[in-house]
């Protein structure tokens, strides 16, 4: 009975996988998939340093903080995160 069971379920998620991607009318055949290959990946390194950068733009433009207070706190922020995470961010 359970593997009848496991069967059913199975050819039921592969039939609405099909019907999905033949039939779905919230994507316009393959338009998606090619706009999405073009766009390319960041790491999550990357993406902290963006992060980091906009956060240090922010306090010099809508808090007036000087470049040496910013200094001293994004220094206290990688003292505090983890000593794997600081690794990385440091070799990066």
């Amino acid at each position: 009975m359970t593997a009848h069971t496991a069967i059913v379920f199975t050819r039921y998620m592969m039939l609405s996988l099909e019907n999905r991607e033949s039939n779905d009318t919230r994507s316009m055949g393959e338009l998606f998939l090619y706009f999405s290959d073009e766009m390319s990946d960041i790491t999550w390194i990357q993406a902290f340093q963006i992060l980091l950068q906009m956060f240090r733009t922010l306090l010099v433009d809508q808090i007036d903080i000087s470049d040496e207070k910013i200094d001293e706190l994004v220094k206290a922020f990688m003292d505090a995160i983890p000593a794997l995470l600081k690794s990385k961010l440091q070799v990066a």
